[in-house]
């Protein structure tokens, strides 16, 4: 139909593009990093919100270490949720209306080594922003306000911590599709579990900067062999083009 062809449209890369396999160094990363526009609109958010909550004038207190604390302890569930419900969510029609946020996650199984695929999209990259932002307004927020705490120090505190996850997610993503071999431990494994979840199942190894949230909620399983190939790793079980 016309309305998902002009969606899907949006969602196209340019025809120079890099491609990440191309990409061997950190230096080269970066710097791809920095003439992308999501890592750029995510780091100037980032700046904003760190400006913000020096300029309150609010001493540092122990609620800020509570809020840097829930921050931390949901990212990786966060992480999980968003690449389960909403990136891998399927097209619905509601009337005429056609809505697929899962477009252009599913152009990126397609084509995992193209940049323009890894990287958010500019208004995906602000509308995280805000989103990130607004669920630190009411985790971090709510409880400090009904247990009579000032709230707008560690609500900024938790603002700067949510959004510094979103440009750690961006970055880390980036890498992960790159020939880029990471030099701890822990990264070479998130860099092969996401790659399994590309090329293997994709409905394991949710997880981008962590995979804690799998590991509680069944989606790390003991090894690779523990789970079939899947043959929709690719196309998510979607028609690139349905017709309805």
């Amino acid at each position: 139909m016309v309305g998902y062809r002009w969606m899907m449209a949006v969602y196209q890369s340019d025809p120079g593009v890099a491609r990440a396999t191309g990409i061997d160094s950190l230096a080269a990363a970066g710097d791809l990093f920095a003439r992308c526009w999501s890592p750029r609109l995510l780091v100037g958010g980032l700046t904003v919100a760190a400006v913000a909550r020096v300029a309150v004038g609010v001493a540092v207190t122990w609620w800020d270490l509570v809020a840097l604390s829930i921050v931390a302890v949901l990212v990786p569930f966060v992480e999980w949720l968003i690449h389960l419900v909403v990136l891998h969510a399927r097209p619905r029609r509601v009337g005429r209306l056609l809505i697929d946020p899962g477009a252009g996650h599913r152009q990126h199984h397609l084509e995992p080594s193209s940049v323009n695929r890894v990287l958010l999209r500019g208004p995906d990259a602000a509308l995280f922003q805000v989103i990130n932002a607004g669920l630190v307004v009411v985790v971090v927020g709510g409880p400090l306000w009904l247990l009579g705490a000032e709230p707008i120090g560690p609500i900024l505190t938790g603002v700067v911590a949510a959004l510094a996850a979103l440009v750690h997610y961006e970055w880390s993503h980036l890498l992960f599709h790159t020939a880029y071999r990471p030099r701890t431990r822990y990264y070479r494994r998130l860099k092969s579990n996401h790659r399994l979840h590309h090329w293997r199942n994709e409905r394991y190894w949710l997880g981008i900067t962590s995979n804690a949230a799998d590991r509680l909620l069944g989606t790390y399983p003991s090894s690779r062999a523990a789970v079939p190939l899947s043959p929709t790793a690719r196309d998510l079980g979607i028609d690139p083009e349905p017709n309805r």
